[in-house]
């Protein structure tokens, strides 16, 4: 019977002891749950928990005052976990969070003002070789200049800015009788000219009294070779004479003349610019001199060759290319002497031999730079990828160093103009179409292809990362199926 007792009162100091641990149980999984939501759970849950599955397989064997002193440790578990609460809503009031959208636009923000990148948590899970990969397949990696490249161009815009100042200077004047004036006279200041356009006047000369081979076979041209826009009394053009038919006729455009001249001479007509002297301006005619020539194309294009050979070596000599159509800018320029137009200063620079053969001699300031930065791009491109084909104009790294070069050189001949009081002669038109010619393509790169042109490479390079997926997968594929594969034989 006391045995009996015994038992019962056992059964029921276990059954005290199991109803303590679950409810110990249940309040330490709900303080664990809560916890885990933070960022930095304490390491001591962790010891709680191995406790509490030693408590579960030993919860037979547990004595009746096991659990006495557990009221001590839940009053600290509660402390704990209030504290870490307090802690992340204290943290959530700092960033001042309303709203995803929100919050992400704050932190791009302070990503800036605190010179952070906030791409930096993603490259930690990156090696150092995926790292080298993405900085080398970035758009504007390939774009990027390095400290080279910034001495090459500023010694090519300094070395073309020296030969502008010592080599170009001022055109130099071809007289009638063939003598060569070496200086230019400026607002009562004398100016030396270019040796280089000196030396391009005595040799391709073929005025009165030269008998040179040049100036023989120029004669022969121009006696063969009659065109209707070299006509000058009966042109019907105003302003026009012997000295300013050239500048005033678009056939005798080196470039143009392809164009209008060999249509004047298969039409019988001049085409060119008249000029007011009263008001200023110029006005674009096109007047009959005569009837159509019985000529076919290539004939007229021989002509036209024929005549601005022989034009060439006269004392006034051809216009420069694409120097007639200045003659259409009738804007008055406030600087000048008599507040000429546009039109008015290109016809007195003409006419004061800013000709064909200093457009030629001031053609070596855009060629020092062609010539520095190509050659330089050209060593730089075969050693670091071998023989390849390049082109230069397509890149826009290569081309923006161009056009930072031939800035340069602009610009110190602005400031050559300046030195010499505003000279018109001192402009370098050479150098002022090469910047021309790389800042249009620069600009239309900028405004509408560089978005594009960054697209094609993101999916260039997508597409052969996928590629390369495609060939591993299928590697990968071939390998597990030739050693894992279970051999099946068909038919037993």
């Amino acid at each position: 019977m006391r045995e009996k007792q015994s038992l019962v009162y056992l059964n029921a100091v276990i059954q005290a002891q199991k109803h303590l641990v679950q409810t110990a149980e249940i309040r330490l999984d709900s303080v664990g749950s809560t916890l885990s939501k933070t960022s930095d759970m304490p390491e001591h849950i962790s010891e709680l928990s191995g406790i509490m599955d030693e408590l579960e397989a030993n919860i037979d064997s547990l004595p009746s005052n096991a659990l006495d002193d557990w009221d001590d440790d839940l009053v600290k578990i509660d402390a704990i976990y209030h504290s870490r609460q307090q802690a992340v809503q204290l943290a959530k009031s700092r960033l001042d969070f309303r709203s995803w959208d929100q919050f992400v636009r704050d932190s791009v923000v302070y990503c800036m003002a605190n010179d952070l990148d906030p791409m930096l948590p993603y490259s930690s899970f990156l090696t150092e070789e995926d790292l080298a990969t993405l900085k080398r397949e970035d758009y504007a990696a390939q774009y990027r200049w390095d400290k080279w490249d910034y001495v090459i161009v500023g010694t090519a815009g300094f070395l073309a800015a020296l030969t502008d100042f010592l080599l170009v200077r001022v055109p130099t004047r071809l007289s009638s009788s063939g003598e060569v004036r070496k200086t230019i006279t400026y607002r009562g200041k004398e100016y030396a000219g270019s040796p280089l356009t000196a030396f391009l006047q005595k040799h391709i000369n073929s005025t009165e009294g030269n008998t040179s081979w040049f100036a023989d076979w120029a004669r022969q041209l121009e006696k063969t070779c009659k065109v209707p826009y070299d006509e000058v009394k009966g042109s019907g053009i105003q302003g026009i004479s012997g000295r300013t038919h050239r500048m005033q006729t678009l056939g005798h455009d080196p470039i143009l003349g392809f164009i209008f001249g060999v249509l004047d001479i298969m039409r019988g007509t001049v085409s060119g610019f008249s000029y007011d002297k009263l008001t200023g301006t110029h006005r674009f005619v096109v007047n009959n001199v005569g009837a159509p020539a019985s000529t076919n194309l290539i004939e007229a294009f021989l002509k036209q060759l024929g005549h601005l050979i022989s034009d060439i070596g006269t004392s006034n000599g051809l216009p420069p290319p694409f120097f007639a159509l200045l003659q259409s800018i009738n804007v008055r320029i406030p600087t000048s002497p008599k507040g000429r137009t546009v039109g008015e200063i290109a016809r007195w620079m003409y006419l004061n031999g800013y000709d064909l053969r200093h457009f030629i001699a001031s053609g070596i300031t855009p060629s020092v730079i062609e010539l520095v930065v190509r050659a330089y791009l050209m060593t730089k491109i075969y050693f670091d990828e071998g023989e390849v084909k390049v082109v230069l104009a397509n890149n826009p790294k290569y081309r923006s160093m161009l056009l930072s070069a031939h800035a340069i050189a602009a610009a110190a001949n602005a400031g050559k103009v300046a030195v010499m009081q505003g000279n018109p002669l001192a402009v370098n038109y050479a150098e002022w179409l090469a910047l021309l010619r790389y800042l249009i393509p620069s600009l239309k790169y900028w405004l509408f292809d560089k978005r594009r042109l960054r697209l094609e490479h993101m999916m260039r390079i997508n597409e052969q990362g996928w590629d390369q997926l495609m060939v591993n997968g299928q590697i990968l594929l071939e390998c597990v199926c030739h050693d894992e594969m279970p051999i099946i034989a068909l038919g037993d």
